[in-house]
């Protein structure tokens, strides 16, 4: 934030030179700086290969499901009992991700991010849960919206989240799974079939009795079972 600027006294002819040149230094010369930093920001985040488009030069977003995991005429679309659409997202160890690499798992896609607060208090439901049912082949992605790498790492590390984080820079898969709201998870068995979606949070039971507006963390249980099969 730039302080705000004082009028002050008249100055001496003699003095005139000098302050021509203060506001140069005291303001303008630091805005320059942060502006050029903040531009290299911008490009290491959105040149290309970087924050939008892989090393190998293909554009992070949805893609064309592979013909050979989707027969002819078979529907691709984020509902219940349809084909899971394909993205390919950078993830945050700097790798990148294909949705359809992982066919023959179960997989649960967890859309979030850090300012969402029914994330925050869901996201120790998905760690929990994957460390019950990874050994049984379960995978679980975490695709974050739209933040950067820094911010999305803290968080991660303050979650334990050890399953895959995927960045949707732009966008772009959220739009293609229709989201309408944070968080939305999606649950796909070993065939890539959304089984089942849910919008809003996982919480825990409280007290014996499921928190008002949530599913209780059994309920998670019994949709993952239902793609472990």
């Amino acid at each position: 934030m730039v302080d705000n600027l004082q009028a002050s006294e008249p100055l001496g002819a003699e003095q005139a030179p000098t302050a021509r040149r203060g506001p140069w230094r005291t303001v303008v010369y630091p805005l320059l700086v942060i502006a050029a930093i903040a531009a290299v920001i911008w490009w290491i985040d959105y040149r290309p290969g970087g924050g939008s488009t892989s090393p190998t030069g293909e554009q992070y977003g949805p893609v064309e499901l592979p013909p050979a995991l989707a027969a002819p005429g078979a529907k691709v679309a984020a509902n219940q009992g349809a084909l899971a659409p394909d993205f390919l997202l950078g993830t945050l160890d700097g790798g990148e991700l294909l949705l359809s690499d992982f066919r023959g798992r179960p997989l649960v896609v967890n859309f979030w991010a850090t300012w969402c607060r029914p994330c925050r208090k869901e996201i120790p439901q998905f760690v929990a849960a994957y460390d019950r049912f990874k050994d049984q082949g379960l995978v679980i992605i975490g695709v974050n919206l739209q933040e950067s790498k820094s911010i999305v790492q803290s968080y991660a590390d303050d979650f334990g989240m050890k399953f895959p984080i995927a960045i949707d820079r732009n966008g772009e898969v959220a739009k293609r799974y229709r989201l309408l709201g944070l968080p939305t998870t999606f649950f796909i068995d070993r065939q890539g079939v959304v089984r089942s979606v849910f919008a809003g949070p996982f919480l825990e039971r409280s007290r014996g009795t499921n928190v008002q507006g949530a599913i209780a963390a059994s309920d998670l249980d019994q949709r993952i079972a239902e793609i472990l099969e």
